[in-house]
């Protein structure tokens, strides 16, 4: 299943405040917290697909860039 970067937000939230006392699930919002952030720095947007942009990467610090669309209305 496919989550965007929006979704896995979500998700860190709901690992970090519903389970708060949850230590692994504490780890796992801070990991997806962190991807997320990562991702949307990188310029890519709440709505693309995480696992799209991830490809076959292995950790969210070796992913480039978001290339810009030459074509884009500006």
């Amino acid at each position: 299943m496919s989550v965007t970067i929006l979704e896995a937000l979500r998700n860190a939230q709901i690992n970090l405040v519903d389970n708060h006392n949850l230590q692994l699930a504490v780890h796992i919002g801070k990991v997806q917290l962190n991807n997320a952030i990562v991702l949307l720095d990188k310029g890519y947007s709440p709505n693309d697909d995480f696992d799209e942009v991830m490809g076959d990467y292995e950790n969210v610090n070796d992913v480039p860039q978001k290339e810009l669309n030459a074509n884009a209305i500006h």
